[in-house]
Order: structure tokens, then C-alpha cells, then sequence
């Protein structure tokens, strides 16, 4: 376990742990490795693995789905911080002590009709207990709502939108309900058709990327730490990644929360400065309007929130903050050489609103006070015009198209980027486009599936750029 000045805090720690016994879950000290506590339930496994440098990880795997709802690692300073993260990691595990219901959500046009089948279907689960939870919800919710599902069933009124439901939803079963069953209400045929769906989810494994090809050589002389936040479905990814002297990745770790808090990066700072102290700059890459230094995001509890100066002052370090939007452009821009002023719509979560990130003729366009790009701001993105819109794909390719046709106008860019769940056709798009500018003027519209590696690899750039300045 190391002897390090945290030894008796790790060991206080983990006697603490293994305490918090539970008849709902079983708790034991692995036989393979002394350094890990097991936690089981029917339906989850969690570990507490103590590493050296008092690193420890924790995790969840949720063994119905083989998907990790919890993991991170932290270096250990407080015993309450240490008993807080155990404490949300347990939430986790509490919710799997009984198997899940297998969550079935039927849609049709106005939902009455599925809604009323849910209920029988309900009703016939708990008398032939089977282990399934049925909902149902109108056509213009269902994307909103089928990150909580596990399988999804369209009415045969909405049957017409089955491919691209699968392709926007492409981690759910997605299925048609046939004509006969659903007019007839048949219950026992519904649940036929479920069973095959049942079968063990392919196990989730992490990949660390390969680094991205640069159109020019670009060496940061340092290590450079960065660390990037996404969300996806019901929880949020923490991605960190260490460049060294030669744009090597030396260190790409990943933790996965259902909140966060400033806290949860100084946790990402403390493991990567204890493994890499000699790392000479940390960039952090956010969504929201960031000026100075100062963050306002305020779904996430940041209102104008000095997160540099909180970072610099509890590290004694160099930060950069920067917009997701924005690192995610100079990532692309700086990995190819065909473009020379892209534009990047970032819309990666059903029912809200997007950001832009530009590059026109190699300058990156901030703006006053960091506002460009905030295109929530703009008249056609109003919030009653984009509650009506961005919940399903003809809304959003509406919605989309008015703020890439003011983005044309404007900025007049050589390609326009995208990361929409919504929109899975660019012909559509560029047919939409074309209501609001003649078909000439339309640039080249690339889809972005994978947006994590640019975004990272932006804001290596953008601290690169940082120390050059500051040497000059």
C-alpha cells in the first residue's frame, strides 16, 4: 500500500469501508488482489482498488447491461471527501440490489393509445410476474425520453420513422409493433417478441485512440494536461489526457459520474499531477459562455463562476479555460488541410441548445466577452421556439438549418461541421438550408460522431499557443 503521508488516512479509509456492510449487497476483500473490496449484488459489481501514491478507483458495472454507471479515480487528501465519492458510488450499487425491470416505452402520435396498451401490458406483467416496466409517450417526447428505456416500440401510425429512430437511437432496441398486435391489444405477443431481445448485452470496454494526424507539426515542449466534459444519455464523462514534449499520449484516463462539481475536477487534477507533477499547463474544455476565466453554465450550477481562479489558487498552476465548441473546431481544423474556415454546430443532447465554434481563415472567432457562438442568444433559437423544435428530428432540422444559414451569412465558412443525435441525413439538411440560402452558397456540411479526440486535441493547440505567447 505505500508509505506515503496519506498511508494512515488510506488505512482509515478502507477499515471504514469494509464496515459498511449491508444485507442488500455482499462485501468481501478480493482473494486475487488484498488491494480490492468487492461489492455484489445479483445485478452489479463495484470495486474499491487502492493503488500506490494513495490513487484509488471506484466502480460500478451494472452486469445486466455490462456497462460501467460509475468509475473514477481520485488521489486520497480527506477522509470526508473519500467517504462522499464511496457514498455516491453505494447509490449506485443500492439501485441494482434488485433486478431491474426491463424498461419497455411504446410511442405513438398523441401517446393515448400506446398508453392504454402500456397499462394492460402492465397489468399482464404482474400477473404472470414477468420483470418488465412498460411506458408510453407521444412521438414528440420520444427522443427526449428514450435514454431511459431499454427497448423501444413504435405504433404502427408511426412505424414510417423506423430507420432513422434506429440510427438516432442506435444503443436501443428499437422495434415495430405489427398492425394485427396492436389493434388487437395482444399482450402475450408483445411478450414474445420481447424475449429475444433479452439477450446479454455485449460488454462495454474503453479504447484509447490513437493520436490524431496534424497538418504541421505542433510540439508543446511540456507535458500538457487536458481534460474535456461530455454528456452522454444520463451521465456525464470526465476525459483527461496527457500530451508530452513530443504530442505523445502518455495518459488518457476516463470517469463517469451522474453529476459533477467542481470538485470532480480537482479530483482529475490530483491523479494526473501525482503520477506526471513536472505537467507545466492544464487545459479544461466546457460547455458554456467562457470569459476570463469565468464560467457560466448554469444548468450545471455555474453562474458566472471564477473556475480559474479557483483552480489556480488551489494548485499554484498554470489553467487555461476554454469552450468545448471552440477546441473541438481548432481540433479538426488542425488535423486536416482541405478546410481553412470551418464552422462547428455542437448539439449533443436532445431538448437543448447548441454552441458554435469558428474558424475563419486560421483565426478562432471568440468575440466580445467569448459570446460567439452562443447561438441560444439568436431570434430563431429563442427558448419557446426551440422547446417547440429541438425535441424531434423535423423540429431540429428546422432548428438547425436557421442557425447554419445565419452562420453562412455571416461567417461564410468553407465547411460546416456537425454533432446533432437528431440528424442523421445531410441531404435532408441541405435541402432545409436551402429554404433560407440559395443552394450555391452552401458549404460542404461534414458529420461529427465522434467529437472527444478533437476536442482534446484542440485544446492541447490552444495551451501550445498559450505558452508560445507567453514566452514572446
Amino acid at each position: 500500500m505505500g508509505t506515503t503521508a496519506n498511508s494512515n488516512l488510506i488505512d482509515e479509509f478502507r477499515q471504514w469501508v469494509l464496515t459498511q456492510t449491508s444485507p442488500n449487497y455482499r462485501m468481501f476483500v478480493s482473494e486475487k488482489d488484498e488491494n480490492v473490496i468487492v461489492i455484489e449484488t445479483s445485478y452489479c459489481r463495484g470495486e474499491v482498488t487502492f493503488f500506490p501514491m494513495d490513487i484509488i478507483q471506484l466502480y460500478v458495472l451494472n452486469l445486466v447491461t455490462n456497462r460501467h454507471v460509475f468509475y473514477l479515480h481520485f488521489q486520497m487528501h480527506t477522509l470526508e471527501h473519500a467517504m462522499k465519492l464511496f457514498d455516491e458510488m453505494l447509490e449506485c450499487v443500492k439501485e441494482l440490489t434488485a433486478k431491474p425491470p426491463v424498461r419497455v416505452l411504446l410511442s405513438c402520435t398523441s401517446g393515448l393509445t400506446t398508453g392504454f396498451f402500456a397499462q394492460k401490458l402492465n397489468e399482464s406483467a404482474q400477473l404472470l410476474s414477468l420483470n418488465y416496466e412498460f411506458s408510453a409517450v407521444s412521438y414528440g417526447n420520444l427522443y427526449q425520453t428514450a435514454s431511459q428505456y431499454d427497448i423501444i416500440l413504435l405504433a404502427p401510425q408511426i412505424s414510417y420513422i423506423y430507420d432513422t429512430a434506429q440510427k438516432i437511437l442506435h444503443n436501443k432496441k428499437v422495434r415495430k409493433i405489427p398492425p394485427r398486435i396492436f389493434a388487437t391489444y395482444d399482450v402475450r405477443a408483445i411478450f414474445s417478441s420481447l424475449e429475444p431481445l433479452l439477450e446479454p448485452a455485449a460488454r462495454h470496454t474503453r479504447s484509447y485512440p490513437g493520436r490524431l494526424p496534424l497538418k504541421q507539426q505542433i510540439k508543446p515542449h511540456v507535458k500538457i494536461l487536458t481534460i474535456g466534459l461530455l454528456h452522454e444519455d444520463n451521465h456525464y464523462l470526465f476525459t483527461s489526457r496527457i500530451y508530452n514534449e513530443h504530442n505523445d499520449i502518455i495518459y488518457d484516463e476516463v470517469s463517469i459520474k451522474s453529476r459533477i462539481s467542481l470538485e470532480d475536477i480537482y479530483d482529475l487534477c490530483d491523479m494526473a499531477f501525482a503520477i506526471y507533477p513536472d505537467i507545466q499547463l492544464t487545459g479544461l474544455s466546457m460547455p458554456g459562455i467562457i470569459d476570463e476565466g469565468r464560467l457560466t453554465l448554469p444548468a450545471q450550477g455555474f453562474d458566472d463562476s471564477n473556475v480559474l481562479e479557483c483552480l489556480s489558487k488551489k494548485y499554484s498552476r498554470k489553467f487555461i479555460l476554454c469552450n468545448d465548441a471552440n477546441c473541438i473546431a481548432v481540433g479538426y481544423y488542425s488535423s486536416q488541410d482541405r478546410y481553412h474556415s470551418p464552422s462547428f454546430l455542437f448539439q449533443p443532447a436532445v431538448g437543448s441548445s447548441g454552441g458554435v465554434g469558428s474558424i475563419i481563415n486560421g483565426q478562432l472567432i471568440e468575440g466580445y466577452k467569448h459570446v460567439a457562438g452562443e447561438i441560444q442568444y439568436l431570434p430563431t433559437n429563442s427558448k419557446s421556439n426551440r422547446c417547440s423544435l429541438c425535441l424531434t428530428p423535423e423540429g431540429t432540422l428546422t432548428l438547425v438549418a436557421q442557425s447554419i444559414a445565419s452562420m453562412i451569412c455571416i461567417l461564410g465558412p468553407d465547411v460546416l461541421l456537425l454533432s446533432c443525435r437528431l440528424i442523421v441525413q445531410t441531404d435532408d439538411l441541405i435541402r432545409e438550408i436551402g429554404k433560407y440560402v440559395p443552394t450555391k452558397y452552401i458549404p460542404d456540411i461534414v458529420q461529427l460522431d465522434q467529437v472527444k479526440d478533437y476536442m482534446l486535441l484542440g485544446q492541447m493547440i490552444l495551451c501550445t499557443e498559450a505558452l508560445e505567447a507567453a514566452k514572446a
